[in-house]
């Protein structure tokens, strides 16, 4: 009520609700305006003194038995108007709302309105600097430690993502651990898929996990946006920087333990671009989420979405169709999806000059990229047909998987998080799906 008092002290008009107040809290009120069931007004005005006004009007009708000594006004009106528990048949009965548009009070109302009304001018008008109390400068810095303070005292969101990033790694990575070095197609077509469910699942359990849990930052952001306390790209910046650092622990983690146990590259460079594309992903489609939730009225609809979005990821990556095999109606899909970006990043960066031998099968693309004889080989089934890990990666992919398209790959995935980040803020400031 302090808190109340001090913004009313600064010219702004307060207008509170409150839910049975005690005596001190009632009388610290100004004005009341008390509705009956039905939404009919029954008493407005100032109310004096330890509530001496409100308890005078009341008490000048004969039904209304007088307040005891010591007893709540609040309590008391609501009893005498019969919205108490302990109300009497006549009282219930006796119309206070009719009774108050006959009584002096509602005609001072009315006067004191018309005076308002006809007074008011540009010379008298309330202005403020600033549609919000705070500058920006400190809305930032409140809403920030706020957000900091949520997801330090969410373990149960954070640690779902860490743990699950920590197993996923180990239990696939448990895979290879006896067979570090592919030696040929079925192998690295089994790396290729294993890299491409890997980061699928994560993108998944980034989206899914923080539906539930930006809804209701979302839906008290509303109250606050209500009030006029911060502005929308606040809120928006403060959940942008307070994901950071678990995005980048959950995926350093994922990596370090992935990448070695999958016999990759001991490369720095390699490392930092897997790692690099690895934590763009689970970005997006962390970010993805807060977008899907300010879009849509609950994090139900929001999950039908990410659902769509996640299955035409995972359909139009390159991986379940090759590139050259999509359909030339659907090739489109394929370029504005995210998964074929995060996929070519991965899988170029990592087997970028990389000599290991692959031994083709016989008929594949691989097989025909390397020119080898189909009939030499069938007369004589010692006959190899070897290339390197990187002639298989642009062979199997259709030529188009190559170096030159990592900056491009890197420009789309930050490009599509500022666009997810923007359309965030728009929605948070033009879209209000709170019920009450």
């Amino acid at each position: 009520m302090r808190g109340l008092q001090r913004i009313a002290y600064t010219g702004r008009a307060v207008c509170a609700t409150i839910h049975q107040p005690s005596i001190a809290i009632f009388n610290s009120f100004d004005t009341l305006l008390l509705l009956k069931r039905g939404g009919e007004v029954v008493f407005f005005g100032d109310i004096g003194k330890e509530s001496c006004n409100l308890i005078e009007y009341f008490q000048n009708y004969v039904v209304v038995s007088p307040i005891e000594p010591g007893e709540n006004p609040a309590t008391w009106m609501l009893t005498v108007i019969g919205a108490g528990s302990n109300t009497a048949g006549t009282e219930k009965q006796f119309d206070f709302a009719g009774s108050y548009k006959e009584s002096v009070s509602y005609k001072n109302c009315l006067r004191k309105i018309a005076k308002y009304e006809d007074s008011a001018s540009d010379a008298n008008r309330i202005a403020y600097s600033s549609r919000f109390a705070t500058s920006k400068r400190t809305q930032l810095k409140v809403v920030l430690k706020r957000a900091w303070q949520i997801y330090w005292r969410s373990p149960s969101y954070n640690r779902t993502r860490i743990v699950t990033s920590m197993l996923l790694s180990l239990l696939i990575g448990s895979v290879y651990v006896g067979n570090r070095v592919p030696t040929n197609e079925a192998e690295m077509n089994s790396r290729v898929t294993t890299i491409y469910l890997s980061f699928l699942i994560i993108a998944v359990n980034g989206l899914n996990t923080v539906l539930a849990f930006f809804e209701a930052e979302r839906n008290m952001y509303y109250r606050h946006k209500a009030a006029q306390m911060y502005e929308s790209d606040v809120i928006s910046f403060a959940f942008t920087a307070a994901e950071v650092p678990f995005l980048v622990l959950s995926c350093f983690l994922y990596v370090t333990i992935f990448y070695f146990m999958l016999g990759f590259a001991v490369d720095k460079g390699k490392f930092f671009f897997y790692y690099l594309f690895m934590l763009l992903c689970m970005a997006n489609f962390t970010y993805i989420g807060h977008m899907l939730v300010s879009l849509s009225a609950d994090s139900q609809i929001a999950q039908g979405f990410g659902g769509l979005f996640v299955s035409n990821t995972s359909l139009f990556t390159g991986v379940l169709i090759r590139p050259e095999n999509i359909p030339t109606f659907w090739i489109f899909m394929y370029w504005i999806l995210p998964g074929h970006y995060i996929l070519e990043g991965l899988l170029v960066t990592q087997f970028y000059e990389d000599d290991t031998p692959i031994q083709a099968s016989l008929g594949s693309p691989f097989w025909d990229y390397l020119g080898c004889d189909h009939q030499a080989s069938q007369a004589d089934n010692t006959l190899d047909c070897v290339g390197s890990a990187e002639e298989w990666v642009f062979a199997t992919f259709g030529g188009i998987f190559v170096i030159d398209h990592i900056p491009g790959c890197i420009a789309y995935l930050v490009g599509l998080l500022i666009i997810t980040r923007l359309v965030t803020f728009w929605a948070l400031g033009h879209l209000n799906y709170r019920k009450a």
